[in-house]
């Protein structure tokens, strides 16, 4: 135990040193906030100059239409200083003479044929309003129109504004808010979705440096492989969840600094969480169980290879499996006993995230989260055996990739 305490503090503080695992630690964080704080910047400068836009084009371009349906309230055009056009091919012309800056043309079939808009090309950089004045222009007249012909106020209350709608669910007699419920078991399957991109080149190739430095077998003579195995996959579990605390901390700041322009789904509330203890519970089993599975899968297969160069190569396989069942998310969501869903739910490098996943949205009962568990724990317990049986081998090994055949005899 002593000795898987020493590996543990070395690996931990060797690495806490290194600027590349500050580097790797810290820019997803930078990113995520100098993504949002871009986003929401070019959000509001773009709003902002859209509006100043169609605002001077449509003051000083001349406008006019042609109404086939009766519709277009003629005080608003007159209101609007839009002129009118005797036919369809009078507006065109216009439009290519340069004395008309936009004709709307609405045929007789406008809720089918739809509204079609003759304008002077202005530049992509300067996109026109006309598309937008042409629509508003319609969809006014038609709720003026509706106000004049209908006495029920609310009515035209609900053409103008739709009303919101909120939907109350039960589950076993009790009130339910599905959203806000995926957000504790949630927050497992992101955690370990980030951490098999942060670490996988570190998992994979943790054992190698030793080779390199010709000091495996040094460490071999001094520490059992058993213990330094074991130290090797708790020091990347601590290490990850040092990564997991700086993006915490970066969703955090984020929050603080563009909580007023954050939208979140209808009825969820950060000031109230639903708590579901089997839901975490179950969460927190997959999350370990996944880490511990591919950390020891990776840390073993890395230790085949004579160097961090040719044992990253494979890095992205290793994604790949993890990340597979985001692609069959579909199936995963509206079809839970499909056999897709079934071959990723106990398949052991595609079970995590997908326990994850269903987790979060509830489609796996507590018979199939245990046996899926136990496929899970027990495919750990198998990669941390074959970890160490592969360093013991391999660290006698620096020129060549040891075979799994070959480990296997």
């Amino acid at each position: 135990m002593a000795n898987v305490r020493d590996v543990i503090s070395f690996e931990v503080l060797r690495n806490l040193r290194k600027k590349t695992f500050w580097y790797a630690s810290l820019a997803p964080p930078f990113l995520i906030l100098a993504i949002i704080g871009i986003s929401h910047a070019s959000s509001q400068s773009s709003s902002n100059a859209s509006q100043q836009q169609a605002a001077n084009i449509a003051k000083s371009s001349k406008i006019a239409v042609l109404d086939e349906t009766g519709i277009i309230n003629k005080q608003a055009l007159a209101q609007s200083h839009i002129a009118t056009e005797p036919s369809k091919q009078a507006g065109i012309s216009a439009i290519k003479r340069g004395t008309l800056g936009a004709f709307i043309y609405y045929p007789k079939d406008v809720s089918s044929a739809g509204i079609q808009v003759y304008a002077q090309d202005k530049g992509i950089s300067n996109p026109t309003p006309y598309n937008g004045v042409a629509t508003g222009l319609l969809v006014g007249s038609a709720k003026v129109a509706a106000a004049t012909a209908v006495h029920d106020s609310q009515i035209v209350q609900i053409l103008e504004n739709s009303p919101g709608v909120t939907a109350t669910t039960y589950k076993h007699g009790k009130r339910t808010n599905d959203a806000a419920a995926i957000i504790v078991p949630g927050i497992f399957m992101v955690a370990f979705l980030a951490l098999i991109v942060l670490q996988t080149y570190l998992m994979i190739t943790s054992t190698t440096e030793e080779k390199e430095n010709r000091t495996a077998e040094m460490l071999l003579t001094s520490i059992r492989s058993r213990s330094l195995i074991a130290g090797k996959i708790l020091s990347l579990f601590v290490l990850g969840l040092v990564q997991l605390l700086v993006i915490a901390a970066a969703f955090v700041v984020a929050y603080v600094l563009f909580r007023h322009h954050i939208t979140l789904p209808e009825g969820v509330s950060l000031g109230h969480i639903p708590f579901d203890p089997k839901a975490a519970t179950f969460g927190a089993m997959f999350f370990v169980g996944g880490i511990v599975l591919f950390t020891g899968f990776l840390v073993g297969f890395g230790s085949l290879f004579p160097s961090a160069q040719e044992a990253g190569r494979y890095v992205g396989l290793a994604m790949i499996s993890a990340l597979l069942p985001i692609y069959a998310i579909g199936y995963i969501i509206n079809s839970s006993h499909s056999l897709i869903v079934n071959v990723f739910t106990y398949f052991p490098l595609t079970a995590p995230t997908t326990l994850l996943i269903r987790n979060a949205i509830g489609t796996v009962s507590v018979g199939q989260a245990l046996t899926a568990f136990a496929v899970v724990g027990l495919s750990a317990v198998l990669a941390i055996a074959f970890a160490m049986k592969a360093f013991r081998y391999g660290a006698m090994e620096y020129g060549r990739r040891i075979g799994i055949k070959e480990l296997l005899r």
